[in-house]
């Protein structure tokens, strides 16, 4: 006589559904996402103003705040649950903690699903861009503190060579 494990015999008699175990196959993806963006950056200037008070010209110093327009790609791969961002160095800001080395970003919060990919990385203890990928046009929009950056992915194989 054959007896059912102890656990399915629980399962049963609480009325659980047991299903089997499958193995899910693993996606893994290589993106290039090429697009253009908008940042904020700070420069110091110094020119000159008239003083109408004095009838003369001053000199003047100061911080001065503007939004620059960039073009770049962006490499994203992502497997096992676990996911990467490449940035230029165009977007990086001069205040980061580095990333993995190499321009290399860790995803966190990754969500892939069959219509978006949704993740973001954290470039300083204040700017955590998020990432959000529509996987039927292959739009990409990034946001975060000081940047935006809109663009186009196409899926790579890293063992395909061009030419």
């Amino acid at each position: 006589m054959i007896r059912p494990a102890p656990l399915l015999c629980l399962a049963l008699l609480f009325g659980a559904v047991v299903a089997p175990v499958s193995a899910q196959p693993v996606e893994e993806l290589h993106l290039a996402c090429y697009g253009s963006g908008e940042k904020q950056v700070s420069s110091f200037s110094n020119d000159y103003y008239w003083d109408r008070r004095d009838g003369r010209y001053r000199s003047r110093d100061g911080i001065e705040n503007t939004t620059r327009n960039f073009e770049t790609a962006v490499s994203i791969d992502i497997a096992d649950g676990q996911g990467r961002i490449r940035l230029a160095k165009t977007v990086i800001p001069p205040l980061n903690n580095g990333g993995e080395g190499d321009g290399w970003w860790r995803l966190d919060a990754i969500s892939v699903t069959p219509d978006e990919i949704r993740a973001s990385y954290k470039l300083n203890g204040l700017n955590h861009p998020k990432v959000r990928i529509d996987r039927r046009s292959g739009a990409i929009t990034m946001s975060g503190l000081n940047i935006d950056f809109t663009g186009r992915c196409d899926a790579m194989d890293r063992d395909a060579r061009r030419f």
